[in-house]
């Protein structure tokens, strides 16, 4: 550090201060050492008293070189632009300061550099010598970093302003720090109206008290959390609004502020009515046509029995035949309509009795046993059963739910098959009908209970039975249910409500 000493090319004056000037050697020691900005030391002729290593450095100089040369010629021309002369003198005879100046660096062939650069007057000897520390930092990248830093600022804040979404940030406690713009339009409060303010004063009243609950448990966890409170707007309306919510964390781990986001459902609330009054009217035109179809065939039938009559066919044989016609499309329809109406009333059944169900699977397999093919057998199983099972119920109903499912296990197995029926009893009775035919493909099974669904193009079904049976079976306080595979069969399984009391002896395995 000998470069460092008063050089014999100052003035005796400055010569004589500086080594009167006990701190000088620590000072400089430490400033070259330890502080990456450029420092001269320059007096009221502009002189080059002193300068530090990292100068010396990136002007590639000497101390001996720069001491006494006029700062213009110690500094780049590049930095010529700026008025340093002026002010440091205004500085060193008025004392005052000046801080973080700014000045550009502009030589051929290199990039734009940027310093940062302050003044400050200095004093050696008393009045005697009076001089000014210069101090400079190269702050190009820094301000490089701080445009980045700005454009991503900018950018986020772009990003949060033009969303759809309700985007707002609030402190640990709930209160607003900031409010977008899909927020003021979509409640009619402005930024100004709402910072500060506590977001759990606009939730709808009623769920005020959760949302001031979540704000108080908020810190014990970190995870997001979702709720759906209604928010009160300028005008009074209150609005449907789902929240997601992100606690922020800061560097100890501390809970440093909330971000919501708030997606309006009002449009998607009504997409969804409407959706659903299109799927309303879609399956009321499918009923009607259906409706339309199965009545009119036995209408037709009936009116061309009775236009027969009206010709007055003579023999009695044809006459009966017709009147029994007209009769059977007029009950048929009678059947449709009467189906139509249990299933649109589909409340509980309150007058019944107990039910004998093995009574009930016997009279309705001898009912439909011509339904079955040749090569059709029957099996049972009843084991562990009392003689009679007793259910809660209307026999005929019930009796008409059996029919329909062991007809369409017949008509399921048009080659033949076996047709198997299990009863057990627990807390229910449940009944199981299961047919070895070809099966239900897994897109039909979930419509097999729609009305007027049928997988057989029969003109003498309804496609209401399963439809019908359904509903009864829901009106019984039951359940039923179908499971199907296209290489094992197919299973009806119906879950009924056991009587009260059931009080008979064990019925031998294997009967009916």
């Amino acid at each position: 550090m000998s470069d460092l000493h008063p050089s014999s090319s100052l003035p005796p004056l400055w010569c004589q201060a500086l080594a009167n000037t006990a701190d000088y050697q620590s000072l400089f020691d430490a400033l070259s050492s330890t502080i990456p900005s450029s420092i001269l030391i320059v007096d009221e002729s502009l002189a080059v008293v002193m300068a530090n290593r990292n100068f010396l450095e990136k002007s590639r100089g000497t101390l001996s070189a720069v001491q006494g040369l006029n700062l213009q010629k110690v500094l780049p021309s590049a930095f010529r632009d700026t008025p340093l002369d002026q002010q440091i003198r205004e500085v060193i005879r008025t004392g005052k300061s000046l801080q973080r100046q700014k000045m550009t660096y502009r030589a051929p062939g290199i990039a734009l550099r940027v310093y940062s650069y302050s003044i400050r007057q200095l004093q050696f000897g008393g009045q005697a010598a009076r001089a000014a520390l210069l101090v400079m930092d190269d702050i190009t990248d820094l301000l490089s970093l701080s445009e980045e830093v700005r454009r991503t600022q900018l950018h986020l804040a772009s990003i949060v302003e033009s969303a759809g979404d309700l985007i707002i940030s609030t402190d640990a406690g709930g209160r607003i720090l900031t409010w977008n713009t899909a927020a003021n339009e979509a409640t009619g409060y402005s930024p100004r109206e709402t910072l500060g303010r506590p977001l759990a004063e606009l939730i709808a009243a009623p769920q005020q008290a959760e949302v001031k609950a979540c704000f108080r448990e908020i810190h014990r966890s970190d995870r997001r959390l979702t709720a759906e409170w209604p928010m009160t707007c300028a005008d009074g309306k209150v609005i449907p609004i789902s929240w997601h919510i992100s606690p922020m964390t800061g560097s100890d781990g501390s809970i440093s502020g909330v971000v919501i986001v708030g997606r309006n459902l009002v449009e998607q609330r009504e997409m969804e009515a409407q959706m659903h009054q299109a799927e309303k009217l879609a399956a009321l035109g499918l009923v009607i046509g259906g409706i339309a179809h199965e009545i009119r065939n036995p209408l037709g039938v009936s009116s061309a029995a009775a236009q027969l009559l009206r010709r007055g066919i003579g023999t009695p044989e044809l006459l009966l035949e017709c009147i029994q016609k007209v009769i059977g499309g007029i009950n048929r329809a009678s059947l449709i309509v009467d189906s139509l109406l249990r299933f649109a009333r589909p409340g509980r059944i309150q007058e019944t009795t107990r039910v004998d169900v093995l009574e009930v699977l016997r009279n309705a397999l001898m009912l439909v046993a011509g339904e079955a093919s040749p090569g059709t057998t029957v099996q049972w199983d009843t084991r562990d059963l009392p003689a009679a099972v007793y259910a809660e119920g209307v026999q005929s109903l019930l009796e008409l739910v059996m029919i329909n499912l062991i007809t369409n296990a017949f008509q399921a197995m048009a080659d033949g098959g076996v047709l198997t029926i299990t009863v057990r009893s627990d807390q229910d009775i449940l009944i199981t009908i299961h047919n070895t035919g070809p099966g239900i493909s897994e897109a039909q099974l979930s419509k097999v209970f729609d009305p007027f669904f049928s997988l057989r193009n029969d003109s003498r079904r309804s496609g209401l039975g399963l439809f019908v049976s359904h509903s009864i079976v829901q009106q019984h306080g039951g359940a039923i249910a179908v499971r199907s595979s296209l290489s094992e069969g197919t299973t009806f399984s119906v879950r009924l409500p056991r009587a009260k009391s059931e009080a008979s002896p064990p019925r031998p395995a294997g009967s009916a």
